[in-house]
C-alpha cells in the first residue's frame, strides 16, 4: 500500500533534484514563487557548483547554486526531476523524513516487467513501487491526499487520459484511435539526432507506432480509474513548435449519443476540476501553453465522438501537475501558485 504522511507546517521546505533539466527549472521558477513554499536546494550534475542562473537565465533574481545530487540538506518535500531511469537509483539516499514527487517514469508503472519491456531496462527499487500513489489529480485526488510517495504522470498520458476518461467511465468506449502531437520541449534539453532543431524545425512527423512509453501507462491509467479495459491504438507525433500538446482521441462508441449528450457527460465528469476546462471548439495549444490548464473539447455525431485535449508538457504534463499534486498532499487549495493564464498573441 501506498504510504501515507501529514504535511502541515504553513511553510514547506522544497529541494529539487535535478533542477537544471526543463522539467526542474519550471518546477523551481513555480516554486519560488509558491506562497507555502521555500526552496532550500537546487541540485544538477554537470552543472553543481553553478548558480541556478547560469542554466535557467529566466531565474534571475535568485541567489540559488545547483549543488551535487546527493546534497539537498534538510527538505519535508522532494521534487524529483531527473531523467527516466535516475530516480530509482536515487529514491534509497534520499531523507527519510521528506515527501517524494517524481516527476519520472520510474515509479509510474505498477508492473515492474512492464516497465523493463517499455524502458528497455529492470526496475532496480521494485520495493518502492507500492509506495507510489500516481498523480493525476483529476481522477485519484483522494489517494494523493493521503500520500507520502507520488509518481507525476507523462505528458501524453495525461492529456489521453483526461479525453478519454469521462467516454471509459460510463462504459462507453468500444475503441479509440489517439493521434497526438507534441513539441520539442518534450525531449528534454540534452539534443539528439532527431530531436534538435534543424531536424525538428519546419518538420511533422510520426514515431514510435504501437510502442510509445506511455501507452502502458495511459491502459493502467484508465484501467484503474474506470475498473476496465479501455481499447485504443495511439500514435504520436512531432511538431515544429517548442511547447504544448495536442491529443486527438476518435472514439467508436457503444452506442449513439447527442452532442449535448457528450458535453454534459464531460462537464459533470470535470465539475470538480479546477484545471480542466472545457471549450465550445477545439483547443488550441496556444490557449494553454505557460499553464496548468487541460483544455477538452468534444464533438458527437450518432456513435463517432472526438474529442481533443491540449496541455503544455512542461507544467500540466509535468512540473505544475507535480506541484498540483504537492498542494493536495499538504492540505493547500489545489490551485495554489498554479493559476497563470496564457500568453496572447
Amino acid at each position: 500500500m501506498a504510504e501515507v504522511t501529514s504535511l502541515t507546517a504553513a511553510r514547506r521546505r522544497v529541494a529539487v533534484v535535478g533542477a537544471s533539466g526543463y522539467i526542474g527549472g519550471e518546477m523551481t521558477r513555480l516554486l519560488l514563487a509558491h506562497p507555502n513554499v521555500e526552496v532550500v536546494a537546487v541540485t544538477g550534475r554537470e552543472s553543481a557548483g553553478k548558480p541556478l542562473t547560469t542554466v535557467h537565465p529566466n531565474l534571475l533574481g535568485t541567489d540559488l547554486v545547483l549543488r551535487p545530487l546527493n546534497e539537498i540538506g534538510e527538505a519535508d518535500v522532494v521534487f524529483l526531476a531527473l531523467p527516466n531511469g535516475e530516480a530509482m537509483t536515487q529514491i534509497d539516499a534520499l531523507p527519510k523524513s521528506a515527501a517524494v514527487i517524481d516527476a519520472s517514469a520510474d515509479f509510474r508503472l505498477r508492473d515492474p516487467a512492464v516497465y523493463a519491456a517499455t524502458y528497455r531496462r529492470p526496475h532496480t527499487a521494485v520495493a518502492w513501487l507500492e509506495r507510489f500513489v500516481y498523480g493525476l489529480p483529476e481522477l485519484f485526488r483522494a489517494d494523493i491526499r493521503a500520500a507520502r510517495y507520488v509518481a507525476a504522470p507523462g505528458c501524453f498520458a495525461t492529456a489521453a487520459a483526461l479525453a478519454l476518461y469521462p467516454l471509459a467511465a460510463a462504459g462507453l468506449i468500444e475503441r479509440a484511435f489517439i493521434n497526438g502531437v507534441t513539441g520539442s520541449s518534450g525531449a528534454g534539453v540534452v539534443a539528439r539526432a532527431t530531436t534538435h532543431h534543424p531536424f525538428r524545425a519546419d518538420a511533422l512527423f510520426a514515431y514510435e507506432p504501437f510502442t510509445h512509453r506511455h501507452v502502458p501507462e495511459i491502459a493502467q491509467t484508465l484501467k484503474f480509474s474506470t475498473g476496465g479495459e479501455t481499447a485504443f491504438v495511439f500514435q504520436p507525433h512531432s511538431g515544429p513548435f517548442v511547447r504544448g500538446i495536442l491529443v486527438t482521441a476518435y472514439v467508436q462508441l457503444g452506442t449513439s449519443l447527442t452532442q449535448e449528450d457528450g458535453w454534459l457527460l464531460y462537464a459533470k465528469r470535470y465539475a470538480d476540476a479546477p484545471f480542466v476546462r472545457l471549450r465550445a471548439e477545439p483547443p488550441d495549444i496556444k490557449w494553454v501553453r505557460g499553464t496548468n490548464y487541460c483544455d477538452l473539447g468534444v464533438a458527437v455525431r450518432d456513435r463517432i465522438a472526438i474529442v481533443w485535449a491540449a496541455l503544455d508538457n512542461v507544467i500540466k504534463g509535468g512540473a505544475g501537475q507535480a506541484i498540483q499534486c504537492f498542494n493536495l498532499m499538504c492540505s493547500l487549495p489545489e490551485t495554489t501558485g498554479l493559476t497563470m493564464l496564457a500568453l496572447h498573441p
